[in-house]
């Protein structure tokens, strides 16, 4: 797929995500809700994210993203957040759901932590480190998105948790 191009994969979670929304309808909009746990959960999960990109730093860990690049901003502030939950928290959770909410929220965190994990192939090893830190850390930020859908049926709140995720570690950048 990337060899598509380097938004390729992007442009299809972005027609799948709008199809999901549309077909979904009022369900999709049923789960587009906040409540103060989950700003509470959200701001928790910034400060992770800004501990996260600080303790790479301390394990001398290399973080291969360009930060300032405003593309960089866009894609891990409102692209990523948006469509990575609406695929794996929505999409991807709903069918395993029905079967058993605990599988849905191991089996989509496994899930996402995996399409972090699979850029391992196509990196130089001096990264490696990076995507084994990054899919170690990706695991807890599903369980913690995986944990709003779960308790307070908030998409919302999945998305909000994983932006201010995103956020502390785009601030631990620029601090």
């Amino acid at each position: 797929l990337d060899s598509l191009g380097p938004y390729s994969s992007y442009i299809l979670e972005a027609c799948l995500a709008i199809t999901v929304m549309v077909f979904s309808g009022k369900q999709f909009i049923s789960h587009m809700h906040f409540n103060k746990k989950l700003i509470l959960i959200a701001a928790l999960f910034g400060f992770l994210g800004f501990s996260i990109f600080k303790f790479a730093g301390y394990f001398q860990i290399p973080i291969p993203f360009d930060l300032s690049g405003r593309e960089t901003v866009i894609f891990l502030l409102v692209v990523a957040p948006i469509l990575e939950e609406l695929i794996f928290r929505f999409f991807i959770w709903k069918p395993l759901a029905r079967i058993h909410v605990k599988l849905a929220l191991v089996f989509t965190g496994l899930l996402f932590s995996y399409s972090h994990l699979h850029a391992i192939w196509f990196v130089p090893p001096e990264i490696h480190s990076f995507i084994y830190y990054q899919t170690i850390y990706t695991f807890i930020l599903a369980l913690a998105c995986g944990y709003s859908v779960l308790r307070y049926r908030s998409l919302a709140g999945a998305i909000f948790i994983h932006f201010l995720f995103n956020f502390g570690f785009y601030l631990a950048s620029i601090i």
